[in-house]
Protein backbone atom coordinates (compact mmCIF):
# COMPACT_ATOMS: atom_id res chain seq x y z
CA UNK A 1 0.00 0.00 0.00
CA UNK A 2 1.51 3.53 -0.98
CA UNK A 3 0.73 4.78 2.85
CA UNK A 4 2.97 2.10 4.53
CA UNK A 5 6.71 3.59 5.23
CA UNK A 6 9.80 2.91 6.67
CA UNK A 7 8.73 4.96 9.61
CA UNK A 8 5.75 2.19 9.74
CA UNK A 9 8.52 -0.63 10.19
CA UNK A 10 10.55 0.99 12.95
CA UNK A 11 6.99 1.38 14.81
CA UNK A 12 6.37 -1.80 13.87
CA UNK A 13 9.60 -3.28 15.53
CA UNK A 14 9.13 -1.35 18.87
CA UNK A 15 5.88 -2.29 19.05
CA UNK A 16 7.20 -6.12 19.14
CA UNK A 17 10.12 -5.12 21.60
CA UNK A 18 7.54 -3.27 24.22
CA UNK A 19 5.32 -6.04 24.19
CA UNK A 20 8.04 -8.72 25.06
CA UNK A 21 9.67 -6.16 27.87
CA UNK A 22 6.35 -5.52 29.87
CA UNK A 23 4.41 -8.85 30.19
CA UNK A 24 2.45 -10.98 32.39
CA UNK A 25 1.81 -15.07 32.78
CA UNK A 26 1.11 -16.80 29.43
CA UNK A 27 -1.96 -17.86 28.27
CA UNK A 28 -0.73 -19.91 24.72
CA UNK A 29 -0.90 -23.55 23.94
CA UNK A 30 0.65 -26.02 22.36
CA UNK A 31 4.41 -25.50 21.66
CA UNK A 32 6.76 -22.41 22.17
CA UNK A 33 5.84 -21.30 18.72
CA UNK A 34 2.58 -21.47 16.54
CA UNK A 35 2.51 -20.30 12.89
CA UNK A 36 -1.23 -19.96 11.91
CA UNK A 37 -2.74 -19.38 8.57
CA UNK A 38 -6.29 -18.52 7.92
CA UNK A 39 -8.36 -18.87 4.40
CA UNK A 40 -11.09 -16.05 5.28
CA UNK A 41 -13.80 -14.93 3.17
CA UNK A 42 -15.08 -11.82 3.98
CA UNK A 43 -18.25 -10.06 3.72
CA UNK A 44 -17.78 -5.86 3.12
CA UNK A 45 -20.39 -3.58 5.31
CA UNK A 46 -20.82 -0.19 6.09
CA UNK A 47 -19.73 3.17 4.49
CA UNK A 48 -16.61 5.60 4.32
CA UNK A 49 -16.60 9.45 4.24
CA UNK A 50 -13.97 11.92 2.65
CA UNK A 51 -14.45 15.57 3.70
CA UNK A 52 -12.70 18.52 1.62
CA UNK A 53 -12.25 22.13 3.28
CA UNK A 54 -16.01 23.48 2.72
CA UNK A 55 -17.64 19.91 2.09
CA UNK A 56 -18.27 17.50 4.26
CA UNK A 57 -18.57 14.88 1.49
CA UNK A 58 -21.01 12.34 0.75
CA UNK A 59 -21.87 8.53 2.56
CA UNK A 60 -20.80 6.26 0.43
CA UNK A 61 -22.27 2.70 1.17
CA UNK A 62 -19.41 -0.34 0.09
CA UNK A 63 -22.37 -2.88 -1.65
CA UNK A 64 -24.81 -0.34 -3.17
CA UNK A 65 -22.37 2.58 -4.65
CA UNK A 66 -19.01 0.99 -4.56
CA UNK A 67 -19.75 -2.82 -5.62
CA UNK A 68 -17.80 -4.04 -3.11
CA UNK A 69 -19.45 -8.06 -2.60
CA UNK A 70 -16.79 -9.49 -0.49
CA UNK A 71 -16.81 -12.63 -3.09
CA UNK A 72 -12.83 -13.04 -2.61
CA UNK A 73 -10.75 -15.09 -1.01
CA UNK A 74 -7.53 -14.06 1.45
CA UNK A 75 -4.83 -15.67 3.44
CA UNK A 76 -4.71 -13.95 7.28
CA UNK A 77 -1.11 -14.99 8.60
CA UNK A 78 -0.58 -14.93 12.14
CA UNK A 79 2.39 -15.97 14.67
CA UNK A 80 2.60 -16.81 18.43
CA UNK A 81 4.98 -17.66 21.22
CA UNK A 82 5.06 -18.30 24.81
CA UNK A 83 8.51 -16.63 26.01
CA UNK A 84 8.43 -17.72 29.75
CA UNK A 85 7.20 -14.48 30.56
CA UNK A 86 4.24 -14.15 28.27
CA UNK A 87 2.56 -14.72 24.96
CA UNK A 88 3.05 -12.92 22.35
CA UNK A 89 1.07 -12.31 19.05
CA UNK A 90 1.38 -10.52 16.01
CA UNK A 91 -1.12 -10.97 13.12
CA UNK A 92 -1.88 -9.14 9.59
CA UNK A 93 -5.58 -9.32 8.44
CA UNK A 94 -5.75 -7.55 5.25
CA UNK A 95 -8.52 -7.10 2.72
CA UNK A 96 -8.84 -5.50 -0.86
CA UNK A 97 -11.67 -4.68 -3.09
CA UNK A 98 -12.38 -3.57 -6.25
CA UNK A 99 -16.07 -2.90 -7.48
CA UNK A 100 -17.99 -1.05 -10.33
CA UNK A 101 -21.48 0.67 -10.32
CA UNK A 102 -22.75 3.52 -12.52
CA UNK A 103 -24.24 5.88 -9.99
CA UNK A 104 -27.63 6.64 -9.41
CA UNK A 105 -27.17 9.77 -7.82
CA UNK A 106 -23.85 12.22 -7.31
CA UNK A 107 -21.90 11.80 -4.41
CA UNK A 108 -19.02 13.85 -3.08
CA UNK A 109 -15.70 11.99 -2.34
CA UNK A 110 -12.25 14.01 -0.98
CA UNK A 111 -13.46 17.21 -2.45
CA UNK A 112 -14.80 15.70 -5.96
CA UNK A 113 -17.78 15.86 -7.07
CA UNK A 114 -18.82 12.68 -9.49
CA UNK A 115 -21.61 13.09 -11.44
CA UNK A 116 -25.16 10.93 -11.85
CA UNK A 117 -24.81 8.38 -14.94
CA UNK A 118 -20.48 8.28 -14.22
CA UNK A 119 -19.17 4.56 -14.42
CA UNK A 120 -17.07 4.44 -10.96
CA UNK A 121 -14.86 2.22 -10.60
CA UNK A 122 -13.45 1.76 -6.60
CA UNK A 123 -10.44 0.25 -4.54
CA UNK A 124 -10.41 -0.45 -1.23
CA UNK A 125 -7.46 -1.54 0.74
CA UNK A 126 -7.85 -2.69 4.54
CA UNK A 127 -5.38 -3.66 6.79
CA UNK A 128 -5.28 -4.43 10.68
CA UNK A 129 -2.05 -5.40 12.30
CA UNK A 130 -2.09 -6.40 15.55
CA UNK A 131 0.32 -6.93 18.01
CA UNK A 132 -1.18 -8.21 21.45
CA UNK A 133 0.20 -9.66 24.41
CA UNK A 134 -1.87 -12.39 26.12
CA UNK A 135 -1.57 -13.20 30.02
CA UNK A 136 -4.06 -15.84 32.25
CA UNK A 137 -6.91 -14.26 34.39
CA UNK A 138 -8.01 -17.49 36.10
CA UNK A 139 -8.18 -21.21 35.16
CA UNK A 140 -10.61 -23.76 36.08
CA UNK A 141 -9.96 -27.63 35.17
CA UNK A 142 -9.90 -27.37 31.19
CA UNK A 143 -11.04 -23.82 30.44
CA UNK A 144 -8.86 -20.82 30.95
CA UNK A 145 -9.90 -16.97 30.94
CA UNK A 146 -7.21 -14.53 29.45
CA UNK A 147 -6.78 -10.83 29.39
CA UNK A 148 -5.07 -9.16 26.15
CA UNK A 149 -3.57 -6.05 25.42
CA UNK A 150 -1.62 -4.21 22.68
CA UNK A 151 -1.40 -2.33 20.16
CA UNK A 152 -3.23 -2.23 16.65
CA UNK A 153 -1.89 -0.35 13.22
CA UNK A 154 -5.33 0.00 11.05
CA UNK A 155 -4.70 1.26 7.92
CA UNK A 156 -7.71 2.35 5.03
CA UNK A 157 -7.08 3.69 1.45
CA UNK A 158 -9.71 4.52 -0.92
CA UNK A 159 -9.32 5.30 -4.44
CA UNK A 160 -12.75 6.64 -6.46
CA UNK A 161 -12.15 6.95 -10.06
CA UNK A 162 -15.48 7.85 -12.16
CA UNK A 163 -15.68 8.28 -15.91
CA UNK A 164 -18.56 10.29 -17.71
CA UNK A 165 -19.39 9.81 -21.21
CA UNK A 166 -19.77 13.08 -22.83
CA UNK A 167 -21.21 11.96 -26.15
CA UNK A 168 -19.72 11.93 -29.50
CA UNK A 169 -16.66 9.93 -28.48
CA UNK A 170 -16.43 12.59 -25.23
CA UNK A 171 -15.23 11.21 -21.56
CA UNK A 172 -13.99 13.19 -18.77
CA UNK A 173 -12.33 11.02 -15.67
CA UNK A 174 -12.43 12.34 -12.01
CA UNK A 175 -10.29 10.59 -9.13
CA UNK A 176 -9.86 11.52 -5.19
CA UNK A 177 -7.51 8.94 -2.98
CA UNK A 178 -7.73 9.56 0.66
CA UNK A 179 -7.12 7.14 4.05
CA UNK A 180 -6.46 6.73 7.27
CA UNK A 181 -3.26 4.83 8.69
CA UNK A 182 -3.36 5.49 12.80
CA UNK A 183 -1.64 3.34 15.63
CA UNK A 184 -4.70 2.48 17.97
CA UNK A 185 -4.33 0.62 22.09
CA UNK A 186 -5.92 -2.43 21.91
CA UNK A 187 -7.38 -4.20 25.27
CA UNK A 188 -9.71 -7.36 25.43
CA UNK A 189 -10.70 -10.89 26.83
CA UNK A 190 -10.76 -13.90 25.80
CA UNK A 191 -11.25 -17.51 26.88
CA UNK A 192 -9.97 -20.94 25.66
CA UNK A 193 -10.72 -24.51 26.49
CA UNK A 194 -8.66 -27.66 25.81
CA UNK A 195 -9.80 -31.93 25.97
CA UNK A 196 -8.82 -34.54 24.68
CA UNK A 197 -10.79 -36.94 22.67
CA UNK A 198 -9.19 -39.79 21.60
CA UNK A 199 -5.53 -41.45 21.31
CA UNK A 200 -2.99 -38.26 21.04
CA UNK A 201 -5.99 -35.55 19.56
CA UNK A 202 -7.80 -32.75 21.54
CA UNK A 203 -10.26 -30.48 21.06
CA UNK A 204 -9.74 -26.67 21.35
CA UNK A 205 -11.55 -24.09 21.41
CA UNK A 206 -10.75 -20.24 21.44
CA UNK A 207 -12.95 -17.05 21.72
CA UNK A 208 -11.40 -13.38 21.96
CA UNK A 209 -12.65 -9.94 22.17
CA UNK A 210 -10.38 -6.92 22.13
CA UNK A 211 -10.86 -3.23 20.99
CA UNK A 212 -10.99 0.21 22.37
CA UNK A 213 -12.47 3.53 22.28
CA UNK A 214 -10.69 5.40 20.93
CA UNK A 215 -10.31 9.27 21.17
CA UNK A 216 -6.38 10.90 20.93
CA UNK A 217 -4.66 12.63 18.40
CA UNK A 218 -6.34 13.25 15.44
CA UNK A 219 -8.59 9.82 15.49
CA UNK A 220 -11.74 9.46 17.46
CA UNK A 221 -14.17 6.30 17.41
CA UNK A 222 -14.51 2.44 18.07
CA UNK A 223 -12.76 -0.30 16.85
CA UNK A 224 -13.54 -3.94 17.75
CA UNK A 225 -12.17 -7.42 16.80
CA UNK A 226 -13.94 -10.50 17.42
CA UNK A 227 -12.92 -13.91 16.50
CA UNK A 228 -13.99 -17.43 17.53
CA UNK A 229 -12.73 -20.89 16.46
CA UNK A 230 -12.92 -24.25 17.18
CA UNK A 231 -10.49 -27.56 16.02
CA UNK A 232 -8.63 -30.93 16.41
CA UNK A 233 -5.07 -30.92 17.33
CA UNK A 234 -2.90 -34.28 16.82
CA UNK A 235 -0.63 -34.49 19.82
CA UNK A 236 1.38 -31.32 20.31
CA UNK A 237 1.74 -30.32 16.45
CA UNK A 238 -0.37 -29.66 13.59
CA UNK A 239 -3.92 -28.15 14.67
CA UNK A 240 -7.03 -27.55 11.83
CA UNK A 241 -10.34 -25.90 11.87
CA UNK A 242 -12.62 -23.62 11.35
CA UNK A 243 -13.36 -20.02 12.79
CA UNK A 244 -15.08 -16.40 12.25
CA UNK A 245 -13.41 -13.38 12.78
CA UNK A 246 -15.37 -9.83 12.55
CA UNK A 247 -14.13 -6.33 12.33
CA UNK A 248 -16.29 -3.57 13.31
CA UNK A 249 -14.43 -0.29 12.73
CA UNK A 250 -16.01 3.09 13.18
CA UNK A 251 -13.46 5.82 13.44
CA UNK A 252 -13.10 9.69 12.10
CA UNK A 253 -9.91 10.89 11.00
CA UNK A 254 -9.91 14.82 11.38
CA UNK A 255 -6.19 15.13 10.09
CA UNK A 256 -6.95 13.81 6.81
CA UNK A 257 -10.73 14.48 7.20
CA UNK A 258 -11.97 11.11 6.37
CA UNK A 259 -13.78 8.43 8.52
CA UNK A 260 -14.65 4.90 7.87
CA UNK A 261 -17.72 2.71 9.40
CA UNK A 262 -16.89 -1.07 7.95
CA UNK A 263 -17.69 -3.71 8.58
CA UNK A 264 -15.99 -7.21 7.67
CA UNK A 265 -17.02 -10.62 8.93
CA UNK A 266 -16.96 -14.04 7.25
CA UNK A 267 -16.20 -17.59 8.32
CA UNK A 268 -12.86 -19.20 7.83
CA UNK A 269 -10.38 -22.79 7.95
CA UNK A 270 -7.26 -22.52 9.07
CA UNK A 271 -3.99 -24.71 10.21
CA UNK A 272 -1.69 -23.91 12.78
CA UNK A 273 1.74 -25.56 13.30
CA UNK A 274 3.05 -26.01 16.54
CA UNK A 275 6.76 -26.49 17.56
Amino acid sequence: MSIFKSSSVLRSLLCVLALFIISGCGAGGAGMIRLRAENWQPTPGGSIQASDLANPGSVVDLDGVLGLDGEETFWVYGVEADMGVGTYEMTEISFTGNGSTTLGSAIDFGGETFEIGSTLDSALEATVTTFHSKGALLGAGPVMLKYIWGVDHLVFDTTLTGTTDLGKGGTVEVSANRGIDEWVPAFGLGAQFSMPIGNDWSLELDGELAGLWISYGDIDGTYEGLTLRGGIRQGSGILFGAGHRSLVIDVSDDGTGTSADIDLGGSYLFVEWAF
